[in-house]
């Protein structure tokens, strides 16, 4: 009798912790759909009232803190809403999942933040990172090859041989060549 009352009870345990789960992934579902739909619609104050509205709430919220794929979408919400700093956290998060697809995409975006910040070697290893998971992604090696180019020209932009050419010119600049060309009568127009 007692141990048909215990497996009873434990059967009643189990159900309600099957049923709280259910609940809780059930409503980050719905969640993260509303939060995406609102982002795609454009409605950023309305998809981050959403992500408050999943803070507020103090079982999902300790869920969501460990759901990558929330991470990556408040991420991105706070890109969109130029929050740099904030959405460069949560990418960081989202970057030790173990989904290849979504870590690619989360290191894509930061390295994209780092890369408006005119800081081209992190932005370029980052981009790296994101061809060693998916090699075949086109947007990451043209901004990686771009980052390269930005890299380039900025290193030029401080060389020795560039300042030794702007002296040049400018030197060039302050020879008199005469008064072969000033200004004598009516201008001509080219066609």
């Amino acid at each position: 009798m007692f141990y048909k009352a215990l497996q009873r009870m434990i059967f009643v345990v189990i159900a309600c912790i099957l049923i709280f789960y259910g609940y809780t992934s059930l409503k980050m579902n719905t969640i993260i759909t509303n939060v995406e739909e609102n982002l795609k619609m454009g409605k950023y104050q309305d998809a981050l009232s959403t992500i408050h509205e999943l803070e507020s709430n103090p079982f999902i919220s300790k869920l969501s803190d460990k759901d990558p794929l929330i991470s990556y979408n408040k991420g991105v919400l706070y890109s969109l809403l130029s929050e740099k700093r904030k959405a460069s956290i949560e990418y960081r998060k989202t970057m030790e999942t173990k989904d290849p697809v979504l870590k690619a995409r989360a290191i894509y975006n930061n390295a994209n933040m780092i890369a408006e910040d005119m800081d081209f070697s992190t932005a370029g290893m980052q981009y790296v990172e994101v061809l060693k998971i998916d090699p075949d992604d086109f947007q990451a090696k043209k901004n990686l090859e771009r980052m390269r180019m930005g890299e380039l020209q900025f290193n030029t932009m401080f060389s020795q041989k560039q300042e030794e050419r702007e002296d040049r010119i400018e030197a060039l600049k302050l020879i008199p060549w005469g008064n072969k060309y000033r200004y004598s009568g009516e201008q001509k127009i080219r066609w």
